[in-house]
């Protein structure tokens, strides 16, 4: 179905960049509404550094900064959600406030 391709394309980028987290990822992508939407914020980001990566291939391009810095700011993003997430997953009360407690 086509309207499936952009949520698995969201999921597989953070599974190929997080492997270690690869249960937990899927299961937050399908239950917490904030990772699903830092999924697809860390897809778009990754999308337009790929296209200006390929449009300074023949000028510069000063928004490469822009996005690479951008991208590494939603991986850690994603990795604190996944950290949190996982601590929860251990323990129900981590003493934390936050969404990933049940």
């Amino acid at each position: 179905m086509p309207e499936d391709t952009p949520v698995r394309s969201e999921l597989d980028r953070v599974l190929a960049r997080f492997p270690e987290h690869e249960a937990l990822a899927r299961h937050l992508f399908l239950t917490h509404p904030a990772f699903r939407s830092a999924c697809e914020d860390y897809r778009l980001a990754c999308e337009g550094l790929a296209t200006f990566q390929r449009l300074a291939a023949h000028a510069p391009r000063p928004e490469l900064g822009d996005y690479r810095r951008l991208v590494v700011e939603l991986e850690a993003e994603l990795r604190a959600m996944l950290r949190a997430a996982d601590g929860v997953a251990g323990s129900r009360d981590t003493g934390r406030p936050g969404v990933w407690r049940h």
